[in-house]
Order: structure tokens, then sequence, then C-alpha cells
């Protein structure tokens, strides 16, 4: 099959590539640096399968959404340390943010500034376990059906919120699986710098009607150097 590069070039690739191959195709050092593709615009995992005729954009983390799919994916690491370390709190959502991102939170007991350095040690780990990042979608029921087993209350309303037909996507690392549309790195261990700097009580969906949740922000970039730069400056 025929796709067209963002420069306007043709590349030939076998039926059923994914993103991730026309990258390697390209050159060994755009394959190296990519994090996520655009596919006609879409901006998409490098999984992507790809199809006859469609335009193709690699993205690394010198693109403004490269470093978008990075910190969205801290937020997925630093989700599945809380679950880790505590099993009983429910997850909300996990936006990214201005050089980072947060994940809002319903702890039991809600967690202090002792826990911070807990919490990155295990999402370290995580990063350090080089764990494949995989999404897949399901129908509504088994959706709502998968978040209930987990007895992650606010992803059911999420996805009773969507509307009918919508696609329902799910990224798993590991034993860890959460409810986003994506898109999300092939592999936590691309994750190279990072850093839990506070938090803040948050209504579910801005509403004083609402349960309180405890909103946890932290900062990511590509470099530890750059990570280093904005704590001095903020």
């Amino acid at each position: 099959m025929q796709i067209t590069l963002k420069n306007g070039d043709k590349l030939e690739l076998e039926a059923g590539a994914d993103a991730l191959a026309a990258a390697q195709k390209i050159s060994e050092g755009l394959a190296r640096n990519a994090v996520a593709a655009k596919v006609n615009g879409h901006l998409c995992d490098l999984s992507h399968v790809l199809a006859e005729g469609d335009t193709l954009e690699i993205v690394t983390l010198k693109d403004k959404e490269g470093l978008e799919v990075y910190r969205h994916t801290c937020s997925h690491v630093l989700a599945q340390a809380l679950k880790t370390i505590f099993p009983t709190c429910k997850l909300a959502i996990g936006p990214v943010i201005e050089n980072g991102f947060y994940y809002d939170v319903d702890f039991k007991t809600p967690i202090t500034m002792e826990d911070f350095s807990k919490i990155e040690a295990e999402m370290k780990k995580i990063v350090k376990s080089n764990l494949p990042i995989e999404r897949f979608t399901l129908p509504r029921e088994e959706a709502i059906a998968l978040m209930s087993k987990y007895h992650e209350k606010y992803k059911v309303e999420l996805i009773q919120d969507l509307p009918e037909g919508e696609e329902i996507s799910f990224y798993r690392q590991g034993a860890f699986i959460d409810l986003c549309r994506g898109p999300h790195l092939p592999n936590t261990r691309y994750i190279k710098a990072f850093k839990i700097e506070r938090s803040a009580a948050a209504y579910w969906r801005g509403s004083e009607a609402n349960p309180m949740l405890q909103r946890i922000y932290g900062a990511a970039f590509a470099t530890k150097e750059d990570l280093k730069a904005c704590l001095l400056y903020t």
C-alpha cells in the first residue's frame, strides 16, 4: 500500500503496517524518537494500523503534541502508582496541563506531601519495568462491566455519559487498565523526567454538589535538565 508523508513524499508499505513500521522505513533514528503519529491530521498511537492513501506525520518529543502524549502517559503512571499504594482509591480524570499533568482521585484518607516521595518511587519502578502500553476497545456494556469490576465508579459514570455509538477505548500497562481516549507512549520506558509537585481539592466535574476529590499535580519534561529548569522558576 502507499501512504503520503508530511512533505508530500510517497511511502510504500506492507498491507497492515502501523505508524511505527512507517517510521522505521523512513529511518531508524526517527523510529527511535517517535512517540506518536498524526494520521490524516488525527493524533494517534504508533500502533495505529495504516490504510491505503493515508497521510502520515511522525510525532516526536520536539513537537508540542509529542510532549502532550508524554505527559498524558505520565498521568497514567501516576494513577497506576496510586492504585498500587492506595488500592481503595477511586480514579476520576487525569488530563495534561501546561508543563505537566494531574489526576483527580477519591481517597478514603487524603494523602499528604509526605506521601509524594513514596508515589514518585513507585512511578519510577513502573517506568523501569518497561511496560508496553496497549490500546483496546469494548462495547458499552462490557466497558461498564470492566470498570465496575474494578470499583471505578467515576469511570462508569463517564462511560454512561458517552454518546451512543462512540468508541470506548482503554489502555493497559502491566496489570493496570484505565479508560482513556489516548493516544499514549508505546512503553513506560520512554518517560525520563517527572516530579510530583502538590495537591489540591477539586470537586468531581467542578460541581459543589459532587464529591470532593484530591487533585495530584505533577511536572513532566523530556529531559531531566528541562524539568530542573522548570522547577527553578515555579
